[in-house]
């Protein structure tokens, strides 16, 4: 029999707006679960979500809880975020998305009018405003062509992992990056943001499932009032919601909370995994997006409950193994993430874990996580804190330089200080905290490109250096992954050129919104920045090289017996010419490769993997 809903007349503004993979152009599952309490449209029994009957009794709507005043308001509420906890399905995320959202940033909105924000009544409104914020920011085309993705303070290195791999394991398709680009300087110059590190990852998930215009309106939501429900949208703001997850953490997990602080996870730039990526180096990306269809709703308290019940959780499996291995915040949160994609990690146990529902659990008892009203308290409270104590609490940890390894072979061109200091602010922060390890000197080993590879072939991660033979200067490159004969191309976006000497600069991989032409002579094909990032490094029989240019040329490229190098600009790096203006072709001098040793037991990087076989 007919439900009397399914007998009325639909209305198709009523109809809640389908999701749309605008990011990565995927096709998204249209299709909403049989008996699994979720509605494509509002009723007289349903909001988001058509509630199974048992729920129907206590609650008129989805969203009455959100928007209501009455006595059902705390009843409501819970029925909405426990639905939203199990999982929003593919095809309502978008109006699920935004509805939930504007209903917790407008608390005295009514429920009919934060529904219509998820349906099709509201499509031209929000497609308009869009249209003229575009038109508004990017009168011509070529306005757009110049723009890059903006980082909002969430830092190159990570920026770049948020453009290769980290939303879908592969680069952002050119589309995606020109979407993202939008929304983000969208952000800046209309909302008047400057710095907001969660927003970049947290713009790529809303786009992932909406429109370039309802991730916009959503965003614009999450910051009305400048409240920091959602995001943290000053440095003032981010550093409090950094103790305020120190505080959270030795409130309810002393005993994590004091390994964190040993080795310095609970410091600002410690916390970055959580409170600059939103979880998205830890969890599996079905994972994340549990946590953002409970992120809509519950704003940054969700953040807060599980990013701590997740660091108990790994701490528990990890065991003595942090305190004896771990001499860097990255190898601790490398272990969270094998903890979070290993088999006894079960996500949804994880989360009656985190919302303290009674369950037997052999590893963890935790006590009830404080409310929401608290942690606000606590977090308005640590912003005055950190008002007064900013300048002595830098977000990014201060470098030292690296240090050095010394062997039988004389260490040259890294001997000093302020060189290996310079290199210590270029590394990806895994790498800071090491010494350096001369594995290859044109000195001692000769000039020949069969013995560099022979010797490179020791390290996954390395420095080449090489002086410019009648002069000072120095430059050289980074590689991220081994050198090997490979004319193909490898390497990826973590790659980058500099100079050491005179004025030390770095030369990173950047992504832009355009596309760019080919290094092919014959054939002038476009080809993405980020398809390119793959090609970073290509080296043969007789030469190595890194970056490419136009015409063939590469960013910094040596010949087979290493005596003589060229560099140009390059394309994603958009180096100037790392030797003088005009000049490409110059004598090679001295050349040494170095990789990285650990300084807790002096064991290469490469080769030292503490988690190795623990989640087998």
């Amino acid at each position: 029999m007919q439900d009397a809903d399914d007998l009325i007349e639909i209305n198709p503004l009523d109809l809640f707006c389908s999701s749309l993979d605008t990011l990565r152009g995927t096709s998204i599952d249209q299709i909403i679960p049989p008996n699994s309490g979720w509605s494509s449209r509002p009723n007289a029994g349903s909001g988001v979500a058509g509630l199974p009957s048992t729920a129907a009794q206590t609650t008129n709507n989805l969203l009455a809880g959100i928007t209501g005043g009455s006595g059902a308001y705390r009843t409501d509420r819970d029925e909405i975020q426990r639905m939203c906890r199990r999982g929003i399905p593919p095809s309502l995320k978008c109006a699920a998305w935004i509805i939930n959202v504007v209903a917790a940033a407008n608390p005295s909105m009514s429920k009919s009018d934060c529904d219509d924000f998820g349906t099709f009544r509201k499509v031209r409104v929000i497609d308009h405003g869009w249209d003229l914020t575009l038109k508004s920011l990017f009168p011509d085309e070529s306005d757009l062509e110049r723009a890059e993705v903006i980082d909002f303070g969430v830092g190159h290195d990570h920026l770049m992992n948020i453009m290769l791999r980290d939303h879908g394991g592969r680069p952002i398709p050119d589309k995606g990056i020109q979407s993202l680009t939008k929304v983000l300087h969208a952000a800046r110059d209309s909302l008047g943001l400057e710095f907001c590190p969660l927003l970049p990852d947290v713009s790529c998930l809303l786009l992932s499932y909406m429109p370039e215009s309802y991730a916009y309106a959503t965003i614009r939501q999450m910051v009305v009032d400048d409240s920091s429900y959602f995001l943290a949208i000053s440095r003032v703001q981010h550093l409090a919601w950094c103790k305020t997850f120190s505080d959270l953490m030795k409130r309810c997990f002393p005993q994590t909370a004091a390994v964190m602080e040993q080795i310095g996870a609970l410091k600002p730039s410690g916390l970055e995994p959580i409170l600059k990526r939103f979880l998205i180096p830890l969890l599996r990306r079905k994972h994340v997006l549990r946590v953002m269809d409970i992120y809509t709703g519950e704003g940054a308290h969700a953040l807060f409950r599980i990013g701590t019940t997740l660091c108990c959780l790994a701490h528990a499996h990890l065991g003595d193994t942090i305190r004896e291995c771990c001499d860097n915040v990255a190898l601790f949160w490398e272990g969270v993430r094998r903890f979070a994609h290993s088999k006894h990690f079960r996500f949804d146990i994880f989360l009656h874990q985190a919302y303290g529902v009674q369950k037997s659990f052999r590893i963890l008892t935790r006590p009830i996580f404080p409310r929401h009203d608290f942690v606000a308290r606590l977090i308005s409270n640590n912003e005055a804190w950190a008002e007064e104590n900013q300048s002595n609490l830098p977000i990014h940890e201060d470098k030292k330089a690296l240090g050095l390894r010394e062997g039988r072979v004389p260490i040259v061109l890294a001997k000093h200080s302020p060189e290996r200091l310079c290199l210590a602010e270029w590394l990806p922060p895994s790498l800071q905290s090491t010494r350096l390890e001369l594995i290859y000197s044109s000195n001692h080993h000769g000039r020949s490109i069969e013995m560099f590879y022979r010797c490179c072939s020791s390290a996954i991660h390395t420095v080449t250096i090489m002086e410019v033979l009648g002069t000072d200067k120095v430059v050289g490159m980074y590689a991220s992954q081994t050198w090997h004969n490979n004319p193909d191309g490898y390497g990826d976006g973590g790659c980058f050129l500099f100079r050491l000497n005179p004025n030390p600069e770095c030369f990173k991989y950047k992504v832009g919104a355009s596309r760019v032409g080919s290094f092919d002579n014959e054939e002038l094909e476009n080809i993405s920045r980020l398809d390119d990032a793959g090609q970073l490094m290509i080296s043969s029989g007789t030469f190595i090289s890194m970056g490419v240019g136009e015409g063939g040329a590469s960013g910094l490229r040596l010949n087979e017996d290493l005596t003589r190098g060229s560099t140009s600009k390059s394309i994603g790096f958009d180096n100037e010419e790392l030797i003088a203006e005009g000049q490409e072709v110059f004598e090679v001098g001295l050349v040494e490769v170095y990789r990285f040793i650990r300084e807790v037991d002096n064991k290469p990087v490469d080769k030292v993997d503490p988690w190795r076989g623990m989640f087998d």
